[in-house]
């Protein structure tokens, strides 16, 4: 009888002792699971940079990390692997910690493959007309025109009201370049809604950059120094 009286009485000792294990076994398996378990079943690889990237910087390998995260908070066409995107060129600002995509970067078609070759902003008061369907890649021909009246307008259809105070250059004039991208007012870039449809675009063209030479850029530069303005004209890419 004794034996079984000093049972009863360890019996709910032992349960207690249980049940402060088990606790500490759940805490510690919480614990666990949100300091290392979910990150290791749950969350996958994906490409941030580790620094802010402004315009026309290049991508290197000391910029980017790979960390993990949800998948379900990855971007669209988030990219995982560094060599994607070693050595493009920024289209536009991309900031600290941000996930990449191909689109954040220009294409190999349009980046400077020379050395005397630079991206070059051309100033919205050089122009007088240019097309709004021009896209990033696109050839496009810079054909000068002299304005001799100072207090032009531009019209709504990105053209300028120059009556008969201009005059015409010839074809030998044309100055060949190629778009590296297109911004609109926002500092976005301009890109087909629609596929390789040029019937609507993501915004108005507000800003062009262009891939050129420095002795095109002083060429230019000096016409624009006479008075001299510039219709656009292009070559769809292929």
């Amino acid at each position: 009888m004794k034996y079984f009286k000093t049972r009863r009485k360890k019996a709910p000792l032992i349960f207690a002792i249980l049940g402060i294990v088990l606790m500490l076994a759940s805490i510690t398996t919480m614990f666990w699971w949100e300091t290392k378990g979910r990150s290791l079943f749950l969350y996958k690889e994906v490409l941030v940079l580790n620094q802010s990237v402004e315009t026309g910087m290049t991508i290197t390998s000391d910029m980017l990390d790979q960390v993990k995260i949800d998948p379900d908070n990855f971007i669209e066409g988030a990219l995982v692997s560094k060599e994607k995107v070693l050595g493009k060129t920024a289209s536009h600002y991309i900031p600290k910690y941000s996930q990449l995509n191909l689109e954040y970067f220009l294409s190999e078609s349009v980046e400077a493959r020379e050395e005397d070759q630079y991206i070059f902003t051309v100033p919205a008061d050089w122009i007088i007309t240019f097309p709004n369907s021009l896209r990033r890649g696109d050839t496009v021909y810079f054909y000068p025109v002299r304005v001799f009246k100072e207090n032009v307008e531009r019209d709504k259809d990105n053209s300028f009201n120059t009556s008969n105070n201009i005059k015409i250059s010839s074809e030998e004039d044309l100055i060949k370049s190629e778009i590296a991208y297109l911004k609109d007012s926002g500092n976005r870039e301009v890109v087909d809604t629609k596929g390789e449809e040029r019937y609507d675009a993501s915004a108005n063209i507000s800003s062009i950059e262009i891939i050129t030479s420095y002795e095109d850029f002083f060429y230019l530069k000096g016409l624009a120094s006479e008075n001299y303005k510039f219709i656009i004209l292009y070559k769809k890419s292929l």
